[in-house]
């Protein structure tokens, strides 16, 4: 009888708990809906604007240059003047907005830093708008990430979630910006899970999934369904499948090798920005200016550029055009970047993997003289083991490139060619560029923008364990925990245990830690590290 009495009530409780867990998880997708939809519509808007500035722009130094005058150009240089000096204010008063953004991002899930989530989104906003307005070679993606995850942010602080939700929200929300800045809903979320968190759980999934599909549905709406990269292409099989495979196998490499050169010159501009002994607003005048020039001069390698993708696609260009775009498009992108003006480098990475593809399919063409459409091929194959040689993303890469051009024929080609470029930065022991962005901001960042906690209060972390980490197969004993955490809990194939000194982590465990504010940031990177680094 006593027995039996035991089984209800453990069933009773169970039951219980299943649905404060279900009612729990309902309510966070919900909040990933509202953050899809409101990140959506702050995109467009967005991108709305970026459209206008470019169109304004682009006339402006039309008229400019078909009637030049006295007047029109100290007007002109006065207005780019003025660009530069207000996004150096929007710099000295809010730092965090400068450059993508997306090392921020990581940087507020592992609580190194805290955002002031309504005055910053309004800065980067307006800030990025200035930046790629002007006509520097800088993306839109970073920015749009940077923003929904500001608005998660928001949300969490409106709905006042716990600390493991806030990381879903934020998390979502960076997924939803992504989806919404190139009509790419999957390549959202699987960058976020990706590069952002290196692991998922269902519940992550679906929440980043719901909020990419919404903020994707929203653009949509507004700005139509086209492809961001209609680049028609019909393959004939003229090229023998071993010279194929050759051919691939070369250009894979060849690209890992370029992606090292980015990266590598990245932090050596970076380094030399910060190294000109000049006020920060004579430096951001200097660059507004370069700007100009370039956007006079060499009109096609201002901006993020992925209009000169459609123009080498469809028009024949020489050897020596492609040289100069590839030359001065990594140049003015490495220098733009380097200012810390607001804008990302996604979309300039694939107009240089895009060139690349062309000089390589051009050298292709010319060998063994075949079909021209080749060298769109290859500029396909191109973006897409150049951005994974640089993030270190293959999985991102082959999905953003696939939903860009909507060329899922090419799917064998875009995973060798990115398979090839990731295991090459590997031999090389080539950092993603965002964990190599993330370790300067955060050696860079002021006190003033660091986590400052006026109390002690106590709270949760919610950490992953992947497979052949430190802490996969361990018992809870053999660990040596932080003096300042007390593991509370265990989520393991939605179950929380409770552990005990003799109880065994697994990988695909979710470790519940508490903590304190003070001491959260530091607990979690080095928690964070331990459950999954694998090397």
């Amino acid at each position: 009888m006593k027995n039996n009495i035991s089984e209800n009530s453990s069933e009773v409780v169970e039951t219980w708990q299943s649905l404060r867990t279900r009612r729990h998880n309902l309510i966070l997708i919900f909040y990933s809906v509202i953050i899809g939809i409101i990140t959506g519509y702050a995109i467009v808007l967005y991108r709305t604007g970026l459209n206008f500035l470019n169109v304004l722009r682009q006339n402006t130094l039309a008229d400019l240059k078909e009637a030049p005058s006295i007047s029109i150009i100290l007007l002109v240089i006065f207005t780019f003047v003025m660009i530069g000096l207000t996004i150096q204010w929007l710099l000295n008063r809010y730092p965090l907005i400068s450059g993508s953004g997306i090392p921020q991002v990581k940087a507020l899930l592992m609580r190194r830093i805290q955002f002031n989530w309504l005055r910053e989104f309004l800065a980067k906003f307006f800030g990025g708008l200035l930046s790629i307005g002007s006509g520097l070679s800088l993306g839109r993606e970073g920015p749009a990430i940077h923003l929904g995850a500001q608005i998660g942010e928001g949300v969490n602080n409106i709905f006042k979630t716990k600390e493991a939700e806030r990381k879903y929200l934020i998390t979502s929300g960076a997924s939803a910006g992504l989806a919404a800045a190139f009509n790419a809903p999957l390549s959202g979320v699987i960058f976020s899970l990706e590069e952002l968190h290196k692991f998922f759980t269902p519940l992550l999934l679906i929440c980043t999934l719901l909020a990419s599909i919404c903020a994707d549905f929203i653009v949509r709406q507004y700005l139509g369904s086209e492809l961001v990269l209609d680049i028609p292409i019909l393959l004939d099989k003229q090229l023998p499948t071993s010279v194929y495979i050759s051919a691939l196998v070369i250009f894979g490499l060849l690209l890992g090798l370029c992606g090292k050169l980015f990266t590598d010159g990245l932090v050596l501009f970076q380094n030399l920005y910060a190294k000109v002994k000049l006020n920060n607003y004579y430096k951001a005048v200097i660059v507004v200016l370069i700007s100009l020039l370039i956007s006079l001069f060499f009109t096609e390698i201002s901006l993020s550029g992925h209009s000169i993708i459609q123009q080498i696609a469809t028009r024949p260009t020489t050897l020596n055009i492609l040289l100069m775009l590839l030359v001065g498009k990594f140049i003015f992108t490495l220098f733009s970047y380097s200012s810390g003006f607001p804008g990302g480098i996604f979309l300039p990475m694939l107009v240089i993997g895009a060139i690349l593809g062309k000089l390589y399919g051009n050298v292709i063409i010319n060998i063994y003289d075949i079909s021209p459409d080749y060298t769109i091929h290859f500029m396909i194959l191109g973006m897409a083991g150049y951005l994974t040689a640089v993030v270190r993303a293959p999985i991102t890469g082959i999905i953003l490139i696939l939903e860009l051009t909507g060329r899922f024929d090419q799917l064998f080609s875009l995973t060798l060619v990115a398979t090839l470029a990731y295991v090459l930065t590997e031999f090389v022991n080539l950092e993603p560029i965002y964990d190599v962005l993330y370790q300067r901001f955060l050696s860079t960042v002021n006190k003033s923008t660091a986590p400052q906690c006026k109390n002690s209060a106590k709270i949760t972390l919610l950490l992953p364990v992947v497979a052949d980490s430190p802490f996969d197969s361990k018992f809870v004993y053999q660990i040596k925990w932080p003096s300042s955490c007390l593991l509370v809990g265990i989520r393991r194939d939605q179950h929380e245990i409770i552990p005990k000194g003799n109880t065994q982590i697994l990988s695909g465990d979710l470790l519940i830690v508490l903590t304190d504010k003070n001491n959260a940031g530091a607990i979690q990177q080095e928690l964070y590290r331990l459950g999954t680094d694998t090397k």
